[in-house]
């Protein structure tokens, strides 16, 4: 986020591991009992046009057929007899796509009932895996226990906690600590923030020697050439303005320039292998702070968000209020900056557009907890922009579909509709290829071959509000 330093805090596991079971108890008439009553039960979305995203197309009146948490067939209504047992949805006028994946989420690092309550407001908006981008051991017991079938949620992945100055100064420390986050059972290393180049050259030669992948910020002291094809991932577009377009030099401001620099940067990219998630929705949600910090925070969806959760604290961040006086960003860009912010805002739209255009494959990723940033709500928010910056809905679906499955390396499980694939599925009520924001015209979600209707899940996120807000922490 803009030049605002995020401090975090160091959890000390052994005071502040939390008994999942009491919380859970609470929970469970959603957590467990939509488990146990479909449990191997057959489900079929009949007469249903299904956007499969393995390429661009729809496929009318089809039937679904899901049996054990999988696809087992797609065919044509009049061609697939259904099971006696199979409970029917009904899917005429409607439309299938994949289950979404937000590519950069933030869980609370502690307290079960609100990392539930963000993996319900996740599941409430379609998007049924998650990519945490800073972890805890208490994160990485949760993502097991979903893995498990112990609670009905989002698969999750996560990186460790960051290694960034000035908790990693040496390479020494951050071979240390690689190793230990492998050990620990996190799934990707995550840099933030600055790191000499030794360090961060350590980050790699450990990282690979464990069989781990690098994601995260660029350190803008070395230049976004030191992150191309080492960094599986760099998490903000944002990250290219620090590191390329204002690397030791102002933003520029020339249309052919800005262009000759997009396309240039855009090549090496592909060349590079680097996967980008552009987060566009967090930093223009910093312009609109900046311009009415009341409007964003007078949004009906604020009501999930009990007022303790928009601190900081909850993910570690120290001078990350969403409320003013506390606010970064009204109190860093008074109205008068807003020309500049504007200005940086459209380079990255130029940048998202030219990455497209190149083939280098983009991610959908809001990175909640930031001022003002939603969990679930912000992924259309999200997807909006990237088609505003230049991709069509079928690019901007994919970025959250198969492209997502893609850089998981579970495209054989996940990304697509096709016989065989976990059944993780969002209906809709109308076409996604014609407008992104069809996309959230939910009817429901179906999550692991477990289907919620849209008021099943308005009232499951209604409780885990109340739980959440309920709940009292060490």
């Amino acid at each position: 986020m803009v030049n605002i330093k995020c401090h975090r805090e160091k959890i000390d596991v052994n005071s502040r591991l939390l008994i999942l079971f009491p919380v859970l108890l609470l929970l469970s008439p959603f957590s467990f009992s939509a488990a146990a009553d479909q449990s191997g039960a057959c489900s079929a979305f009949v007469d249903v046009s299904v956007v499969p995203v393995d390429r661009e197309q729809v496929l009318l009146h089809q039937t679904v057929l899901v049996r054990n948490g999988r696809i087992v067939e797609v065919a044509p209504v009049l061609d697939l007899k259904l099971p006696n047992d199979c409970h029917r949805i009904d899917g005429r006028h409607r439309y299938l796509i994949p289950g979404l994946v937000d590519s950069h989420i933030h869980l609370p690092l502690s307290g079960t009932a609100d990392q539930l309550l963000v993996l319900q407001l996740l599941l409430a908006n379609g998007i049924t895996t998650g990519i945490n981008m800073e972890g805890s051991p208490e994160i990485v017991a949760l993502r097991d226990q979903i893995e498990r079938g112990a609670i009905v949620a989002p698969k999750l992945y996560t990186t460790g906690p960051f290694i960034q100055q000035p908790a990693f100064m040496t390479a020494d420390q951050v071979r240390n600590e690689v190793i230990a986050e492998k050990k620990a059972g996190y799934d990707f290393i995550k840099v933030h923030g600055e790191l000499t180049q030794a360090a961060y050259d350590a980050v790699f030669e450990t990282a690979r020697a464990q069989g781990m992948r690098v994601v995260g910020h660029v350190p803008s002291n070395l230049g976004i050439n030191a992150a191309l094809g080492r960094q599986a991932l760099i998490v903000h577009a944002e990250e290219f303005l620090y590191s390329y377009f204002q690397f030791h030099r102002d933003l520029p401001t020339d249309s052919a320039e800005i262009e000759r620099m997009v396309s240039g940067i855009s090549k090496k990219a592909l060349l590079s292998g680097t996967w980008v998630s552009p987060t566009l929705s967090v930093f223009r949600q910093i312009i609109f702070q900046a311009a009415d910090i009341d409007a964003l925070l007078q949004r009906p969806e604020m009501r999930y968000m009990p007022r303790r959760l928009t601190t900081g604290a909850a993910v570690g961040a120290t001078d990350f209020g969403w409320y003013p006086p506390d606010n970064p960003y009204v109190k860093r860009w008074p109205p008068e900056k807003i020309p500049h912010l504007r200005a940086q805002y459209f380079v990255m739209q130029r940048l998202v557009k030219g990455l497209q255009q190149a083939g280098v494959p983009l991610l959908a990723g809001t990175d909640p907890f930031v001022p003002c940033v939603i969990p679930g709500f912000s992924m259309k928010d999200e997807l909006e922009q990237m088609y505003e910056a230049g991709l069509t809905p079928y690019q901007v679906l994919q970025t959250a579909t198969s492209n997502a499955a893609r850089f998981l390396g579970s495209d054989n499980d996940s990304g697509t509709i096709l016989r065989g694939k976990i059944a993780d599925l969002v209906l809709l009520n109308a076409n996604p290829l014609i407008d992104v924001d069809n996309i959230f015209r939910q009817e429901g979600v179906m999550l692991r071959g477990l289907w919620f209707t849209e008021d099943e899940l308005q009232t499951r996120l209604a409780t885990a509000v109340s739980v959440s807000t309920a709940s009292v922490h060490p």
